[in-house]
């Protein structure tokens, strides 16, 4: 090794945190969860009130209700380039509880909060609400992420 070498290598160890240099490698790779971002546009106005609507009556209790889902997160545009952003985030504790079915809580769910009666004028508003929904969610796009618990400040 050249002295240039070794004087960088002593100088890394004398910047690194020492509870960085002390940490015990019986600990592990740290936990992660896995966080899925739904993303769709929609433009400010009516049809945004529909969506969020169907989004707060339909989408948001199944999420609360399903034990697969640690956290769920309904993103409005903010600041930025674009005000039609939506963004759905979820988060899992791995990647197999994407798909795990929901199972007795969902179904629960459904039998404490039926939809409205076919006919009815409330079903009619439901379907409006749906509709306009998927108007806009059938264009969205997927992410999916691992994000390090230990570094979340929650």
């Amino acid at each position: 090794m050249t002295k240039l070498t070794v004087g960088i290598a002593l100088m890394a160890c004398l910047l690194v945190p020492q509870a960085v240099q002390a940490q015990d490698m019986d600990d592990g790779p740290p936990e992660t969860g896995i966080v899925t971002m739904s993303t769709f546009k929609v433009p400010l106005g009516e049809e945004r009130g529909k969506v969020m609507e169907w989004i707060e009556k339909m989408v948001t209790p199944m999420e609360r209700a399903n034990p697969n889902v640690i956290a769920f997160y309904v993103l409005q545009h903010y600041y930025g380039s674009d005000s039609r952003d939506v963004v759905m985030v979820r988060v899992y504790k791995d990647l197999a509880a994407i798909e795990a079915p929901c199972g007795e809580p969902c179904q629960t769910y459904w039998e404490e909060n039926p939809l409205p009666e076919e006919g009815t004028p409330e079903r009619e508003e439901m379907m409006e609400l749906w509709q306009t929904f998927m108007k806009y969610n059938g264009r969205h796009s997927d992410e999916v992420y691992s994000a390090r618990l230990d570094l979340a400040a929650n």
